[in-house]
């Protein structure tokens, strides 16, 4: 047996990285998760905590997601989510010629599809009691689900055989055929398999990833009596800006989610190169103004905090996942763009597959494989040692 401190290294404590450390150890692996913060600081933390399969891509992304979906609600019926996933209906609204064709592209997606996500309303008879009147159509979803980022990531990260390491931030790492030695601050530690689940973080360890942080800006209101929504009400701009190759993105990308407490999270600009730390007065305007717009509502609600966060985006619109080119013993899995939450799952089980050598689950292989980080080669070569 080699003398490893742990069989597997995560770096990242969000919910893909939590998802693959929990895979690992109930797989008998001993395996360290590492971050510079602690459990879901970043994206996974900030994020609505949507299980969408409507806002995927057509292809790959839409498929996987397809896929992550079901076996969320395996890992929530008898697994650490339990109590974390809920099934809930999704709503997607449109007005002018982009959002309509969005919606139409949207439908033809999920038939297509087959799977547990299908329209249940369309058209004016769907129209939610309580919406604005300048909304020209309303998608009624039923099957997609919600997952709070912070609780699954602390579910998964409570499995045996999980030990945290943090306040940790990763300097770099070294590998050989033998092992991977991942650099901290005031140590190093030695395992059989490194995985970079870092985030907008992981270009600075792999600077031959094309990963761009990609900021939005969110809003919280203050409580009160249990929200009429039964789902979240998205415009279906965020479909365009999330599935379409377009320069603009027609009126604003809104999303209205009602929270268990009464509250509602509001979102989300999507901005290339954002700072985490700033919000500013016209995106937040814009984003309430076409908020209150669809929902009326909300004009008896005060906005208690605004905040930003960052997600980790990609050139070419896909996760990179798999090992590093050159070098089996270290893997990526980043550039979810706030598409982790639903992808968590399928990639935390076949990330640890790969990790132990086993073939992928059924269906999604090739999927996976357009996820590679191969893709980028030779630029990410012995880049973790510089």
């Amino acid at each position: 047996m080699q003398n490893y401190d742990h069989d597997v290294i995560i770096a990242g404590a969000g919910i893909v990285g939590a998802a693959i450390a929990y895979h690992l150890a109930i797989a008998g692996l001993r395996v360290a998760v590492v971050d510079a913060t602690g459990p879901a600081a970043a994206a996974s933390g900030a994020s609505d905590g949507a299980v969408s399969v409507a806002s995927k891509k057509p292809g790959p992304m839409a498929r996987l997601a397809n896929a992550s979906l079901l076996y969320t609600r395996d890992l929530a019926a008898t697994g650490p989510l339990a109590g974390g996933f809920a099934s809930r209906p999704a709503h997607i609204f449109g007005t002018g010629g982009a959002e309509i064709a969005a919606m139409d592209a949207l439908i033809e997606k999920l038939a297509a599809l087959a799977g547990p996500v299908r329209v249940v309303g369309d058209g004016p008879a769907s129209r939610l009691p309580g919406m604005g009147a300048g909304i020209e159509r309303l998608v009624t979803l039923d099957g997609e689900g919600h997952m709070p980022g912070h609780k699954a990531v602390r579910a998964y990260l409570a499995t045996p055989g999980i030990t945290p390491i943090w306040p940790a931030p990763v300097l770099g790492f070294d590998s050989d055929d033998r092992s991977v030695t991942l650099r901290l601050a005031d140590r190093s530690l030695r395992a059989g398999r490194l995985v970079l689940a870092l985030g907008v973080s992981t270009a600075a360890v792999l600077p031959g990833l094309p990963i761009l942080p990609r900021s939005g800006q969110l809003l919280i209101t203050d409580r009160g009596p249990p929200n009429e929504l039964s789902g979240a009400l998205t415009a279906a701009a965020y479909l365009v800006a999330k599935t379409v190759d377009a320069p603009t993105v027609p009126l604003s990308p809104v999303v209205l989610d009602p929270l268990a407490t009464g509250q509602y999270l509001i979102g989300s600009s999507r901005e290339n190169h954002g700072d985490p730390g700033t919000v500013d007065f016209a995106t937040l305007r814009s984003i309430l103004t076409r908020a209150v717009s669809v929902w009326p509502a909300l004009r008896q609600r005060r906005v208690i905090r605004a905040f930003a966060g960052v997600r980790a985006a990609v050139s070419d619109g896909l996760p990179i996942v798999g090992p590093i080119a050159g070098d089996n013993r270290v893997f990526v899995a980043t550039g979810f763009e706030g598409d982790g939450i639903c992808l968590s799952a399928l990639i935390g089980r076949e990330v640890a597959l790969m990790l132990r050598g086993l073939a992928p689950e059924a269906g999604v292989a090739a999927d996976l494989a357009r996820l590679s980080p191969s893709r980028f080669a030779p630029a990410l070569l012995a880049a973790g040692a510089a």
